[in-house]
């Protein structure tokens, strides 16, 4: 079918050179001559593109119109692609904690045995005598150490981390509540504090500002704990902590935990003291009017180191005393480690996660 399309074009090809040839020389071919022509040799090229022919056909064609006539054209294989799920490899993998979110928790100290051994600078006071120091607020410090871009952290010491279960220490944590930029360099320089989570104090210890890796990526990994780890510090915060805050765990470098690790937090069981009391109805005057008496339960949480109440106080007071089991309430990225604990980042919590919950592996 396809020599056929060559050969209707070739035919009138030559029926039309045949034509022009049996005119006298002098002529010169009208608008409607050249227009057939132009017409032809576009017919011609539209089947050799569209109707697909072989590198080899468009020679024969162009051996039968002239070299001069067509242009070389070739045709190019065609992929036809359906909608369906293909597979990529990958050279890492999809990072779930990007630089913006790291950021905060990657420049500062967060625990003192950072800072051992390095020279620490001391804050003394404002210029007018004043020990409150927030954001924007310049200040005298002492013992300065060399700070390549005039920056320096300023931190104090903070609470001492203990095992839950053991109480065997951890680390003791530092407590960063600001930056500050050098102004005035000397014995005692002049500095003023530009960013400030809370106002320093005389006595508070300032070390040069580390400036966060740019691109900080952290790529998950499931994590396996080969015994309980616990959360041994939200922040301060004692009614626990949400999405995206930082919290401390009682393990770390030693026990085979890096960055990027995912783990799971879990509520202990707690016990609840239901309570049943019998509501009497108001009195009234209208004796159409009267309700039946009800009977209210009331609900109270019992903590950890609170006295259980024994069988006969129980039946003393209609109460109930019942043990909620242990329940998953959240999970973590580890983004620092050190020798004996780790600093991880919740990222979903179902409930408030809080100091004493219990850290497994994602599986368990």
């Amino acid at each position: 079918m396809t020599r056929n399309f060559i050969r209707i074009a070739v035919e009138k090809r030559v029926a039309i050179q045949a034509k022009l040839a049996r005119r006298p020389m002098s002529t010169v071919p009208g608008p409607l001559g050249s227009f057939r022509i132009f017409l032809l040799r576009v017919s011609a090229l539209c089947l050799t593109v569209f109707l697909g022919l072989s590198t080899a056909h468009a020679q024969d064609l162009r051996s039968a119109l002239g070299e001069q006539s067509l242009p070389d054209y070739r045709v190019l294989p065609v992929s036809v692609l359906s909608p369906k799920i293909r597979e990529t490899d990958r050279a890492e993998p999809t990072p779930v904690l990007t630089p913006d979110v790291l950021t905060p928790f990657l420049g500062s100290p967060l625990l003192m045995d950072e800072v051992s051994g390095t020279l620490i600078g001391r804050v003394i006071t404002g210029p007018e005598g004043n020990v409150l120091l927030g954001q924007f607020s310049p200040f005298l410090a002492q013992d300065l150490p060399l700070s390549e871009n005039g920056l320096y952290t300023v931190f104090r010491e903070g609470d001492t981390l203990t095992h839950p279960v053991s109480g065997e220490y951890l680390a003791t944590m530092a407590h960063v509540v600001g930056v500050a930029k050098l102004e005035t360099p000397g014995a005692i320089a002049a500095l003023t504090m530009i960013r400030s989570t809370e106002e320093a104090v005389p006595g508070d210890h300032l070390i040069a500002h580390k400036a966060p890796a740019r691109n900080a990526y952290l790529y998950p990994a499931a994590a396996e704990l080969p015994f309980d780890a616990y959360v041994v510090s939200t922040f301060g915060i004692a009614i626990g902590v949400g999405g995206y805050s930082l919290v401390a765990i009682s393990v770390g470098s030693q026990d085979g935990i890096r960055p990027g690790h995912l783990l799971s937090t879990r509520y202990p069981e707690q016990n609840i003291l239901l309570t049943s009391k019998v509501v009497s109805p108001a009195r009234s005057a209208d004796n159409c009017r009267m309700t039946d008496a009800k009977e209210a339960v009331y609900v109270r949480m019992l903590s950890c180191d609170e006295r259980l109440p024994s069988q006969r106080e129980l039946l003393g007071r209609s109460a109930e005393l019942l043990r909620l089991p242990e329940g998953h309430a959240g999970e973590l990225m580890v983004i620092r480690v050190f020798d004996r604990v780790s600093y991880a980042l919740v990222q979903s919590a179902e409930r408030a996660v809080q100091v004493g919950d219990r850290v497994v592996s994602p599986d368990t």
